[in-house]
């Protein structure tokens, strides 16, 4: 089964509905109906925690029915995607890496490879241009939908 690392932008794509929304919909449909497996870091749902958390406010939903909602949108992503790890030595790696001028991006990219993943989709294909994909492709939804599914 193909296992492909899902940069954070994807969620932000799919819950905002911006241009990709709909290749990343049949992405995370495939991730669903376990056609593929998905990793995704733990800095995404850290990410994801304050994104959505921000989004409700902004909404004028306040705690205690924020919390109950944020739990609950949390709960389904995690239902379809694992959380890959990341050992000293990849982050060290990360760091350290003059490829990435984000070193976020490098982190997310030594998650990827640390859990074996195939392919890691991203909406920003230029954060992972100088990346070594020997190791695996770097794709946007679009063209992952248009090659694999």
């Amino acid at each position: 089964m193909t296992k492909v690392f899902l940069d954070t932008n994807i969620f932000l794509e799919y819950f905002e509905q911006r241009r990709e929304y709909h290749a990343v919909s049949q992405l995370l449909s495939a991730v669903e109906d376990g056609k593929l497996k998905a990793v995704v870091s733990l800095g995404c749902i850290y990410t994801l925690t304050y994104l959505i958390r921000m989004g409700l406010k902004q909404k004028g939903i306040h705690r205690p029915e924020q919390t109950v909602q944020l739990r609950a949108t949390l709960s389904t992503i995690m239902s379809i995607v694992a959380v890959g790890g990341l050992s000293q030595n990849r982050v060290t790696k990360a760091i350290k890496d003059a490829t990435f001028n984000d070193v976020e991006d490098s982190l997310q990219y030594q998650c990827a490879i640390q859990a074996k993943c195939d392919a890691l989709i991203t909406i920003n294909l230029r954060d992972y241009r100088d990346a070594d994909t020997a190791k695996m492709e770097i794709l946007s939804p679009t063209e992952f939908v248009e090659k694999y599914l």
